[in-house]
């Protein structure tokens, strides 16, 4: 039986929960579980289908890919990643830059490029408090430009302050494309995000906007 990883990670004012482990030769991933306050933050889905291909894969070999999985997730909590964000850069960040750091699709790479989930906006999003807001995007492979059908789709709204609240949730359509309506509290404590996260077997990415007042 492999062993999975459960590790407390504190940065600054808060505590990161990792978990890590195997889901077994029958569905063969691994997931990475990031908790905070006893809600989930983040996760991350790797596949080893390609050491499937010959006979079954001693566990050694299992168990480094969890450890270099669960280790690069590590790394990317004590490097800032889920650090909480001042509202103009939130916003700066959500248009300008791609938010998913690729670094545990990087342990997995062997040769070439990684096709990965990509997801991609028609227009930036500008939430408002006390507004409905719109969702719309589309996903697709990063090096393909495949559409990515019946991906996971959480929709959330993250503070300062409180805890994060889910808003939508959902999956993507045979196009790539998702589309949803939620409407914005009035009001929200601290400084506030709508994030959209996306995951499937090609990886994960997400999208984020700092909420405005209306």
């Amino acid at each position: 039986m492999i062993t999975g990883y459960n590790t407390d990670v504190r940065h600054g004012n808060r505590v990161f929960h990792v978990q890590t482990e195997d889901k077994g030769i029958s569905n063969p991933r691994i997931e990475t579980l990031i908790y905070v306050g006893g809600e989930i933050l983040d996760n991350y889905r790797s596949s080893y289908e390609d050491l499937l291909t010959g006979p079954t894969p001693p566990e050694t070999i299992i168990q480094g890919r969890m450890d270099e999985q669960h280790r690069a997730v590590i790394r990317d909590i004590k490097n800032g990643k889920y650090d909480l964000t001042p509202p103009d850069l939130v916003e700066q960040q959500a248009f300008n830059d791609r938010p998913l750091d690729q670094a545990i699709l990087e342990f997995l790479q062997q040769e070439g490029d990684v096709d990965t989930l990509e997801l991609v906006l028609d227009q930036p999003m500008k939430p408002a408090f006390g507004s409905l807001f719109r969702v719309q995007f589309r996903a697709r492979l990063s090096q393909s430009q495949s559409p990515v059908s019946g991906a996971d789709v959480s929709v959330k709204l993250v503070s300062s302050l409180k805890k994060a609240t889910g808003l939508l949730s959902g999956r993507t359509g045979p196009d790539g494309l998702f589309i949803g309506e939620v409407q914005l509290p009035p009001s929200q404590p601290g400084q506030c995000a709508v994030v959209v996260s996306c995951a499937c077997d090609q990886g994960f990415d997400e999208l984020k906007a700092a909420v405005i007042a209306n």
